[in-house]
């Protein structure tokens, strides 16, 4: 039994024995001691009507104390609290030392040879009263011994019968004893197995078995825990910046591995007061207990970004990743670990928003947001699509040919609930929770149904969303639409942004290469406000640049800005790119943007984003004019 015990349980593997053998015998005890107590009522009142004098004050008297005794005894072992197995064995032994006590103060002061065979019985309730094989060897030992020394006046026939009855009830009693308990014991160590297995299967249950931290389970069982008590503490989700491009660069394995560094090296960092977990994928979260203020959250969550944030040395690869937290606080922003996570994931969306490798504390300005959040959701999700989008359009003007050579298509979302939406917010929300998927094919449907009116030359410029960009399914979806309007594939003009592509970079450049390839042209929308804008003049089949309007608004007084806007004009002309201001407002504008010699305007000096009839309208008036003028026969 030990060399099993120390297998499944190691050096806790006795101890654990130990109370579990003591959770064994606490009921076997208690439920010998009650009718003992009574058994001994009964033999007091025996005492009481039958004896006198001295007999009676040593048998009453001690059949009464052992009343009292094992009376206090069954109170040292309370039913359902743990008692050690030094407790137990005491009170099994100190009953059995009553027995056998009455039994032979009687024979002294009434022997009775046919009442000897009572230290027969005594043994056998000896055999299982005695907790341990060691006090049940010495009490029924000690009955014997007094049996044998009883019956020494007696003739060596009769002594020779005792001693054989003694020696076949001794074995009797020692055998039952050890049968029993080492049933007992085997009941045990199944139990204890049982309950290692059950431990080892909950910590399995509980933990991440990549990274060895606390699993989405044993966060959310945490959180719990601290709300159910009242407990102040802080949830951080944590989101790894550039994780995506490292694991598609190098693979899972290597992604495995950078996964493990970032575990081990945030166990090292985070103090004692803290549960670091993996949520999945490249999410972690952070329970930080304690009423710490947000100052002192803010500061712990930073300094956590930096240490996550040193460069991981990987085989002989070094890696580098960033971190984002969202941070929220309980109670003070939520009551429920629910609304805690939710809380905080919607900090999470804000820091990677706002400035990757920061972090955001949700605080009662966000509720209003979280709700207004919630219910675009809703919206989005009930709403009838189909009806409630519609596409307005902003022309984009040829400098020297003095003509719309085009319009961009922008969304507009007019719902029953909410009333009109603006695009940035709508739009945001839908690439989040994925609805854009089934807003594209609208738009763009009624998008090209307002292109069939116009002449062919003026194209049409539609916007690809982040999440169009990611699924190859989409170019041919796309290419079918325009196949089934009828319109020219090169009159279709899909915009994107470097933030839409960054996303997925090598799937980004296969799609537009397929909607390239068919026919259709392809412009980099906001060029210059990203950091990596000149990376993708490169990498992505680009047919047209169109340069962010913050350069626009700045050319009236920043020579620096007209000097940078001058220079990508003239890359954008060396590599035969069309180029395209954005931004334009006002005259004033244009008179400082002519000398720079521009290809394409677009903004509200040549007219705001308006209905389908309106552009229409717009083109028929400006080819009226230019017949008129003779520009065109």
């Amino acid at each position: 039994m030990p060399g099993i015990f120390s297998k499944w349980f190691g050096a806790a593997g006795e101890p654990a024995r130990r109370q579990a053998l003591a959770d064994v015998y606490v009921p076997i005890l208690r439920g010998f001691l009650l009718p003992a107590i009574f058994y001994y009522g009964f033999v007091t009142w025996g005492h009481w009507r039958d004896e006198r004098g001295l007999a009676f004050v040593l048998l009453g008297g001690l059949s009464a104390f052992t009343i009292l005794v094992l009376l206090g005894m069954r109170r040292l072992l309370p039913s359902g609290q743990q008692v050690s197995l030094g407790r137990v064995e005491l009170v099994g032994l100190v009953a059995n030392l009553l027995i056998y006590l009455n039994t032979l103060v009687y024979m002294l002061v009434h022997f009775e040879e046919a009442k000897l065979i009572y230290f027969v019985l005594m043994a056998v309730v000896f055999s299982h009263s005695g907790v341990t094989l060691r006090s049940t060897v010495f009490c029924v030992g000690l009955a014997m011994a007094s049996m044998f020394g009883l019956t020494r006046q007696f003739a060596p026939q009769s002594v020779e019968q005792y001693v054989f009855i003694g020696v076949a009830g001794s074995f009797a009693s020692l055998g039952m004893a050890f049968l029993l308990r080492t049933a007992l014991r085997h009941q045990v160590g199944a139990r204890l197995r049982a309950d290692a297995l059950t431990l080892e299967a909950n910590r399995i249950a509980r933990t991440d078995p990549l990274t060895g931290l606390p699993n989405r389970r044993a966060i959310f069982q945490s959180l719990d825990e601290r709300v159910r008590k009242s407990e102040a503490c802080w949830l951080g989700l944590i989101d790894l910046d550039g994780f995506k491009a490292v694991n598609d660069a190098y693979g899972h394995v290597f992604g495995n591995e950078l996964l493990l560094a970032v575990a081990n090296r945030a166990k090292a960092a985070i103090g004692p007061d803290m549960v670091f977990g993996r949520l999945g994928g490249d999410e972690f979260a952070l329970v930080a207990s304690g009423a710490l203020s947000d100052a002192d959250m803010d500061i712990r969550a930073r300094r956590l970004i930096a240490t996550l944030s040193e460069p991981y040395d990987i085989g002989h690869v070094q890696a580098l990743v960033g971190a984002s937290v969202g941070l929220c606080n309980f109670p003070h922003m939520a009551t429920d670990s629910q609304t805690l996570y939710e809380y905080a994931d919607f900090a999470l969306a804000r820091a990677k928003s706002a400035r990757r490798g920061g972090v955001f504390l949700f605080d009662q300005d966000h509720q209003k947001q979280m709700v207004d959040t919630i219910a675009m959701d809703r919206a989005l999700r009930e709403g009838n699509l189909e009806e409630e989008l519609y596409v307005v359009f902003q022309p984009q003007f040829a400098l020297r040919e003095k003509r719309i050579i085009g319009f961009e298509a922008l969304a507009r979302w007019r719902s029953p609930h909410l009333g009109e939406v603006r695009p940035d917010i709508f739009i945001r929300a839908a690439e989040r929770s994925g609805y854009i998927n089934r807003m594209t094919p609208i738009l763009f449907r009624k998008a090209l149904a307002e292109a069939r009116r116009w002449p062919e030359d003026v194209s049409l410029s539609f916007n690809l969303s982040t999440r169009d960009l990611t699924q190859a399914s989409h170019a041919h979806a796309l290419l079918e639409q325009i196949r089934q309007a009828g319109i020219a594939l090169e009159r279709v003009e899909f915009e994107i942004t470097e933030t839409a592509v960054m996303l997925d970079i090598d799937m980004s450049r296969r799609l537009l290469l397929q909607l390239s390839s068919a026919g259709c042209r392809i412009a980099l929308d906001d060029f210059g406000s990203g950091y990596s804008s000149f990376a993708y003049l490169d990498q992505l089949a680009l047919d047209k640049v169109k340069i962010d309007k913050s350069f626009v608004r700045k050319v009236s007084v920043s020579t620096a800005s007209r000097e940078i806007l001058a220079s990508l004009i003239h890359l954008c002309r060396t590599l035969k790119l069309d180029c395209v201001l954005e931004g334009v407002e006002t005259n004033a504008e244009l008179d400082l943007l002519r000398p720079l010699d521009p290809d394409i305007i677009q903004g509200f000096l040549f007219g705001r984003p308006m209905s389908g009839d309106h552009a229409v309208q717009l083109v028929s008036d400006e080819l009226f004019a230019m017949q008129r003028s003779g520009k065109v026969a």
